[in-house]
């Protein structure tokens, strides 16, 4: 049997050794103390704190005593066993408190002031008691009062740092360990999985993306695309028009994301997945050419990346009429921003999400968004709905900015058949919503006006937005209970939820399974969700590094009067839910579909 080769990991360790030597700097060379030493100021702990809340206690313990030991080596003396000891501790105790949390002012103080306390105040003092006979009552008012003064020192410094690098430094951790440390053997097998493994985030950026297409010979040059960005609806707005345009006779490239069950449905033609053996021929010849940008420029193209560039050489291998094309996150740096013209733009319902990487308000999250106006559009046309009044300034300006006419669709509800609409939308009357639920009047009325602006005929909006589908958006599992799916995740999502649910099941006692990524707000949805609810159900997805522990999931719900009960897989809470006979919503993340998809395979039941 073979023996598995073991590596040292390079790049963890390496970053250490240079964040020790800044500690180094910043305590011996640029610390302060004055005169009477009762207080001294150095920030020799911030970049071992940064090492903590990247890779963790081990690194910055061994991080921090190496620092120690350096530096008094650096000045002359040999180290203080006892005082490295501390050293050692403290970084420990940052590790721990920060490695694989979000950084806050509430959690940096934590942190500093449990380090002030055990070492700094309980651990330190015995130094001066018995190396230079201090009284035991002044050694110790002596810790307390640094404590005291360096503790808002270390909290506000170290917060401050992590808003302005943090996104760098951990984008740069992401990008060494799912492509430099994970696939060091470049064959094709290891490309491939990488290409379909989980990535967290995209990295924003064109210049990756456009240099993979100019090796590929610039497919998306011949392709004519319906570009869609925003928050809430765009793979619900992608599924109408593709259906549309399909019943207009077209043939329709779709290209979508996340994906549900496989990653093949990211890229469809004719509403036929990629084939496996297409996407591994595609992998195959991206291969070398993103191993070439990676030696070229230091960073590789992402998986969306790579997806963007495979999906646009087989819409053109394919000869399709149009592509329906859904941005990834954000607009003007996503990777399918890419393209040089589009045929017309739609960005649906916006809200606030992402905001770690489009921006803290509407306003910029809308500026965002209008990255993917283009003055070279055959319609000179967006679609978009009656947004919210900062929201609605920004892209009105950028309308006026690019030459593009704005068209703001005012849909007619009608009434609702079973959980399918009724509406009305410009000359377009007595139309029936494919895709269930009350906010698809919204979406398919963005479709419908967009095909419109494209010259499609009534019959064929008529038929294709009948005909859409478009799965886990509030789809209908079972009856009696009635069990709902809604990939609802974040706050408009789950009000659009929480409003068809009172539209279809008025004053209906319901039972929540919920389950979410630990980087989305939950409070506001936790809260809509908790009226009418009889028992919330607290799961997490599966070998997502992103997700939220169930446990985590529960305190958080408990800090806002909720409580529930955790099921550390989504079957249990599925049949702990059904077992109370009462309507059942599965809620709070796409990702939770294929667990529960798997389970129902794997039980032979629903």
């Amino acid at each position: 049997m073979s023996k598995t080769k073991r590596t040292l990991p390079l790049f963890p360790i390496v970053f250490t050794a240079v964040m020790v030597a800044a500690s180094v700097i910043l305590c011996r060379f640029l610390g302060f103390s004055p005169s009477n030493s009762t207080v001294r100021f150095d920030l020799g702990f911030l970049p071992l704190a940064v090492v903590g809340e990247l890779y963790g206690f081990p690194y910055s313990g061994i991080g921090y005593l190496l620092a120690d030991i350096i530096g008094s080596l650096l000045h002359g003396y040999a180290p203080n066993p006892y005082i490295s000891a501390c050293k050692l501790l403290t970084g420990i105790i940052m590790g721990v408190g920060f490695h694989k949390k979000k950084v806050t002012l509430l959690r940096s103080f934590v942190v500093f002031t449990i380090n002030a306390v055990i070492v700094g105040v309980g651990l330190m003092p015995p130094i001066f008691i018995f190396m230079y006979a201090y009284e035991p009552g002044f050694a110790y008012a002596t810790r307390a009062i640094n404590a005291a003064v360096t503790i808002p020192v270390r909290v506000f410094t170290f917060y401050f740092l992590w808003k302005a690098c943090g996104k760098m430094l951990t984008e740069m951790k992401e990008r060494q360990q799912n492509f430099t440390n994970k696939k060091k053997n470049k064959s094709s097998a290891d490309f491939s999985a990488y290409a379909n493994s989980f990535q967290a985030v995209t990295i924003p950026g064109l210049s990756r993306i456009k240099a993979l297409l100019d090796a590929l010979g610039n497919p998306e040059n011949s392709l004519r695309f319906i570009h869609i960005a925003g928050t809430n609806g765009k793979g619900s707005v992608a599924a109408d028009i593709a259906s549309i345009l399909t019943a207009a006779g077209y043939r329709v490239g779709k290209y979508t994301s996340p994906n549900l069950l496989r990653v093949n449905e990211r890229i469809s033609v004719a509403s036929e997945d990629i084939p496996d053996g297409a996407l591994d021929a595609l992998l195959e010849r991206i291969r070398p050419l993103a191993d070439k940008i990676r030696e070229e420029g230091g960073i590789p193209p992402t998986q969306f990346e790579i997806w963007t560039a495979a999906a646009f050489v087989y819409f053109k291998e394919e000869s399709c009429d149009y592509v329906v094309l859904e941005v990834g996150l954000g607009g003007e740096f996503d990777a399918t921003n890419v393209i040089p013209q589009n045929e017309i733009a739609v960005i649906t319902r916006l809200g606030m999400d992402h905001m770690q990487y489009l921006g803290n308000t509407l306003s910029d999250i809308a500026r965002a968004k209008c990255g993917i106006l283009k003055t070279d559009s055959a319609t000179h046309r967006l679609i978009t709905p009656a947004q919210e009044p900062e929201a609605m300034a920004v892209i009105r300006a950028a309308c006026e900015e690019k030459g593009i006419a704005l068209t703001v669709p005012a849909p007619v509800s009608e009434g609702a058949e079973g959980y399918l609409e009724r509406f009305s939308v410009g000359k377009y009357q007595h139309l029936l919503t494919g895709i269930p639920g009350y906010h698809q009047i919204e979406n398919a009325a963005l479709a419908v006006m967009a095909c419109d602006a494209l010259g499609i005929g009534e019959d064929a909006i008529r038929q294709g937005i009948a005909a859409a589908k478009n799965p886990a958006r509030f789809e209908i599992l079972r009856e009696n209970p009635t069990v709902i799916y809604d990939g609802g995740h974040n706050e408009n999502g789950i009000r659009a939820l929480t409003a068809s649910l009172d539209r279809y099941f008025p004053g209906e006692k319901k039972s929540v399974i919920f389950a979410c990524m630990a980087d989305k707000a939950t409070d506001v949805s936790l809260s809509l969700l908790s009226e009418g609810t009889e028992a919330f159900f607290f799961t997490e997805v599966k070998d997502n590094p992103r997700a939220l522990h169930a446990e985590d999931l529960a305190a958080r719900a408990a800090a806002l009067g909720i409580s529930g009960t955790v099921c550390k897989n989504v079957g249990d809470a599925y049949e702990a839910a059904v077992a109370a006979g009462r309507l059942t919503v599965i809620c709070g993340s796409l990702y939770l579909y294929e667990d529960l998809m798997h389970y129902f395979e794997k039980t032979k039941k629903r």
